[in-house]
C-alpha cells in the first residue's frame, strides 16, 4: 500500500499526519513554534522554525510502529497559513523572516496600489486591497529593504517555501492567486497590469501550479535530512483554509463551513465565481469550484489569550464555567477584533473591546463573552452571504473551537443555523491528503473520496439553535453591530495615539 504525508503549516504549530491509501490515519505529530512582533501591527516568523518543525515531525511519524517504509510514501502535500511572504535567493534561502498573514505594516503600500490601479485591482483579482495580502508586503520589502528585494530570486508563500526546501523547485499553488493581488484570479495566472501597476517584477514571481500538480521529487539533501525517499513526489498544495474546507467535505454549491482556529473563517463553496468586496475569493482545490471567505482574524485565539491571561490551562473547566452563565442575566459584549481585521471590515486599526463589565463579573462570564463575540463576528458575515444569493441553514464547524461543546452551541444559538461538528477536528491535513491521493491516482475524483469518507461517519454531533435564546442573541447582535460602528472612528484615533 502507498501512503500520503500531509503537512499543515499553521500559525502556531505544524501538524504532520500520515494517511494510508484509504485515507485512514496512521500516525500524527505536532510541533509548536513562535511568532515575533517587532513593532505594533507587525508579525514575523523565522522560517528555520518551519524546517526544524518538519524534521522533528517527520522523524516522530517514522518512529511510530505503524508507519511504513519511507519508500511507500507516494506524495507529500503541504498547506500553509496565508498570505505570508518569504523572499528567497536563487538557492531558496530565506533573506529575512517571513512576514505572516496577520502583519499589517504595509498600509502605505496599499494606498500606493490604490492610486496606481484603482478599480482594476478588484476587477481583475476579485479581492479587496489589504495590507495582509501578498503584493503590498512585497512592495513594502522593495520600499523599505531594497537590498533584500534586489537580491531576492523569488517571493514565495509559506507552503511554497517548504515545497522548495523539499524539491529545489519554485512554485505557487492556484488557491493563492486571489490573495496575491497580482493575478487574474479567474484565469489563475499572473496579470501584467497588476504586476506593473504594483511596481513589482514578474521575474521574482514563481510559476503557478494546480494544487494537485506534482512540482518535483524530494531532493537527496532533503531526503537525507528527513529520512525520506527521493521517489516521493511533492504537490503544489494549498492555503490552509481551502484545505480545511475540502477536508470537511465542502464541494457542493452553497456549502458552508466555519474553520475556527487562530482565526475564525466562514467560507462558502460555489460553482460560479462571485466577486464581492466583503469576501475573499479563491480557487478551490476541486476543479470548477470557488471558495468565498471572510472571518474574525483573532477569533479563536482571543479565547486562548484570555485563558492564558487568567492562568487557566484547563479549557474544559473554563468552558463549563461559561456554560452555567445565563446569557441574559448581565449582558457583556466583546468585540473580537484584537489584531486588525480583514474581510469583511477591512480595518487595520481595530482592537478588542469588552463592553458592559462590572466588578462582580466572574471569569465564566468573561469567557462566555469571548465566545459570543467571536460568534457575533461570524454572524455579521452570514448576513452578507445573502448578497451572494446564498441562505445557509447549516454550517460545518472545524478547528480547535469545535472541540468545545459549549462553544459549538453558542455558534448555533448566535448564528441561528444548525452547526455540525465535523468528526475530524483538524480538517486541513485531511484535505491535503485528499489532494495528495488524487494526485497519486488513488481516486478518480474528489466526489468519490468525499463519498467514501462520509460513509465512515465522522460527525461529533449536531447543535441546533435553542429557541429561548434567539431573541436575546438577535438583540445582542444589533448592539454588537452598533458598538462597532460607533467605535470605528475611535479605533483610528487610538491607532494614531499609539504610533
Amino acid at each position: 500500500m502507498k501512503y500520503i504525508l500531509s503537512i499543515d503549516l499553521g500559525t502556531t504549530s505544524m501538524k504532520a499526519v500520515l494517511f494510508d491509501g484509504n485515507l485512514s490515519t496512521v500516525a500524527r505529530a505536532k510541533v509548536d513554534y513562535s511568532t515575533d512582533y517587532p513593532a505594533p501591527g507587525w508579525a514575523e516568523q523565522d522560517v528555520n522554525q518551519w524546517w526544524d518543525a518538519l524534521k522533528t515531525a517527520v522523524r516522530s511519524l517514522l518512529e511510530n510502529p505503524s508507519s511504513p517504509d519511507p519508500a511507500e510514501i507516494a506524495i507529500i502535500a503541504i498547506d500553509g497559513m496565508t498570505p505570508t511572504v518569504v523572499p528567497v535567493d536563487r538557492d531558496g534561502k530565506a533573506l529575512r523572516k517571513a512576514i505572516i498573514w496577520m502583519d499589517r505594516r504595509s498600509e502605505a503600500e496599499c494606498r500606493m496600489l490604490d492610486d496606481a490601479l484603482g478599480e482594476d485591482l478588484f476587477n481583475i483579482s476579485g479581492n479587496h486591497n489589504d495590507p495582509s495580502n501578498f503584493s503590498p508586503k512585497m512592495r513594502w520589502v522593495k520600499e523599505n529593504e531594497p537590498d533584500i528585494y534586489h537580491r531576492a530570486e523569488k517571493f514565495l508563500f509559506a507552503n511554497a517555501y517548504l515545497v522548495h526546501r523539499l524539491t529545489g523547485e519554485f512554485s505557487m499553488d492556484e488557491t493563492q492567486c486571489g490573495l496575491s493581488q497580482l493575478c487574474d484570479t479567474l484565469k489563475g495566472d499572473w496579470n501584467d497590469t497588476l504586476i506593473q501597476g504594483s511596481g513589482l517584477d514578474r521575474a521574482k514571481l514563481p510559476p503557478i501550479y494546480k494544487s494537485t500538480d506534482i512540482v518535483g521529487r524530494i531532493s537527496r539533501t532533503a531526503a537525507d535530512q528527513l529520512g525520506l525517499s527521493t521517489q516521493t513526489g511533492v504537490i503544489a498544495g494549498a492555503m490552509d483554509n481551502v484545505a480545511a474546507g475540502l477536508g470537511a467535505g465542502i464541494l457542493g454549491d452553497g456549502d458552508l463551513y466555519i474553520s475556527a482556529g487562530t482565526a475564525t473563517n466562514v467560507s462558502l463553496c460555489t460553482v460560479e465565481p462571485r466577486f464581492h468586496k466583503s469576501f475573499h475569493i479563491y480557487h478551490h482545490i476541486v476543479p470548477g469550484r470557488w471558495i468565498h471567505t471572510a472571518g474574525v482574524d483573532y477569533g479563536g485565539a482571543g479565547y486562548k489569550w484570555f485563558a492564558k491571561l487568567i492562568g487557566e490551562n484547563d479549557y474544559a473547566s473554563l468552558d463549563n464555567r461559561a456554560d452555567v452563565v445565563n446569557p441574559g442575566d448581565r449582558p457583556l459584549i466583546f468585540l473580537p477584533y484584537m489584531v486588525g481585521q480583514r474581510a469583511p471590515l477591512w480595518n487595520s486599526h481595530t482592537r478588542g473591546v469588552l463592553f458592559g463589565m462590572d466588578p462582580s463579573m466572574s471569569d465564566g462570564e468573561l469567557a462566555r463573552a469571548f465566545m459570543e463575540g467571536n460568534a457575533y463576528g461570524i454572524r455579521r458575515i452570514l448576513e452578507l452571504t445573502r448578497e451572494l444569493g446564498i441562505f445557509p441553514s447549516e454550517g460545518k464547524l472545524t478547528g480547535g473551537c469545535s472541540e468545545s461543546r459549549v462553544y459549538s452551541q453558542i455558534f448555533a444559538d448566535v448564528l441561528g443555523v444548525d452547526i455540525l461538528r465535523v468528526g475530524e477536528m483538524d480538517t486541513a491535513p485531511l484535505g491535503m491528503a485528499m489532494a495528495g491521493a488524487r494526485a497519486a491516482g488513488f481516486f478518480d475524483d474528489f466526489e468519490s473520496i468525499t463519498e467514501m469518507l462520509s460513509a465512515r461517519g465522522g460527525s461529533r454531533g449536531i447543535h441546533t439553535p435553542e429557541e429561548n435564546k434567539s431573541e436575546f442573541y438577535n438583540t445582542g447582535y444589533k448592539l454588537f453591530d452598533t458598538l462597532y460602528r460607533q467605535l470605528e472612528p475611535a479605533f483610528q484615533e487610538l491607532s494614531a495615539l499609539s504610533s
